[in-house]
Formats: C-alpha cells, sequence, structure tokens
C-alpha cells in the first residue's frame, strides 16, 4: 500500500485506528452478548422440540386406537367437518439492533361437528391435538430466531474477524512505517543544519 509519509497522513491513520478499535470493542461486546442469548434460545428450542415430538408419539398411538374401530372414510369425513379458525399476527421485535419476531394468535371453534361419530377417545384425540398448537407456534418462533440470529453471529464474526486481522493490523503498520520515515526525515534534517553550521 503506498503510503504518503505526512504528519497530516498520520493524524488521519491514528483517528482511522482509534475509530476501528472502538468499533472491534462495539462489535464483540453486541457479539458475546448475541451469542449467549444465541445458547438460551437453542436450550430452550431444543426442549421444546423434545416436547412436541414426545406429545405427538403420544397423541399417535392413542389416535390410532380411538380410529381403529371405525372406517377409514368415516374418520376421514368426521375430522374434515371440524372448521377451526386461526387468527395469528406476527409482531418484529427488536433485541440490540437485531429484528426478531413473536406470535399472538387467537383460536375459535367457527363450525361446530355435524358428525354421528363420536367417542371419548375420539374427543381426547382431538383436545390433545389442539393443546399442540401453542407449542407449535412457540417452537416455530423459537426455531425462526435462532435462524436469524446464527445469520447475525455469522456477519458479526466477519466484521470482527475483519478488523482485527485486517484493518487493525494494516492501521498499525502504516502509522509505524510513516513515524519511522518522518523520523528519518527529522534525522536527515538535522543532520544537514549540524553540516551547514560547521561549514560557516
Amino acid at each position: 500500500m503506498n503510503v504518503n509519509p505526512t504528519r497530516m497522513e498520520l493524524s488521519k491513520f491514528k483517528k482511522q485506528l482509534k475509530t476501528s478499535v472502538e468499533a472491534h470493542k462495539l462489535l464483540k461486546d453486541k457479539q458475546d452478548e448475541i451469542m449467549l442469548k444465541f445458547i438460551a434460545l437453542l436450550r430452550d428450542t431444543k426442549e421444546t422440540r423434545s416436547e412436541f415430538n414426545a406429545k405427538i408419539a403420544k397423541i399417535k398411538a392413542t389416535a390410532g386406537l380411538s380410529v381403529a374401530e371405525y372406517p377409514y372414510r368415516m374418520m376421514k369425513n368426521t375430522f374434515l367437518t371440524k372448521e377451526t379458525l386461526i387468527s395469528a399476527e406476527i409482531s418484529p421485535d427488536n433485541w440490540m439492533g437485531l429484528s426478531v419476531v413473536d406470535i399472538k394468535y387467537d383460536i375459535a371453534e367457527t363450525k361446530p361437528s355435524s358428525a354421528l361419530v363420536s367417542s371419548p377417545s375420539l374427543t381426547k384425540t382431538e383436545h390433545d391435538m389442539k393443546g399442540l398448537l401453542p407449542l407449535l407456534l412457540k417452537l416455530t418462533v423459537s426455531e425462526k430466531n435462532c435462524y436469524i440470529m446464527s445469520k447475525e453471529i455469522e456477519t458479526l464474526r466477519r466484521r470482527v474477524n475483519a478488523l482485527e486481522y485486517m484493518v487493525i493490523p494494516d492501521l498499525e503498520k502504516n502509522i509505524r512505517m510513516i513515524k519511522m520515515k518522518l523520523g528519518d526525515s527529522e534525522r536527515e534534517t538535522v543532520t544537514r543544519l549540524i553540516k551547514v553550521k560547521d561549514m560557516k
């Protein structure tokens, strides 16, 4: 890199170095904070996923037994007569400048079942399936926010590394080089003045 060894350039590089060091610290702190939040969210998401999978497995087992005594077509028509209205609102949230999401929902059954087939086990299966919705929405939000945070951490890591391993070392190298050249120039000037004085 061609650098003009002047005091003006030295001052400019010193200001850039100061700004870069401050930016590196801020970005590193932000990265660490988001990483802690990400790890906690990842742990919570894993627990929610395990809980959801366990409930699904349990419902599959009980649902299989509850519909076994009825023909498949009858069961299909029975559950197709159910109509449930779900209204959901996705609201953005801001965390340290990072846009994450949240979902607020409301469930209202608008059309009652007109099916003739009914039993306590079927009713329980239907109730259990409805109970999965809050867990499913929570899992959806958590996994989406995990993805958002992982992309942000990756971006921050690239910026922090660029400052730490490229920008700051280059600025420090340029400052050292300018100081060295200015020092050489000053010594040459002093030497010339001494020689001129001796000649007089």
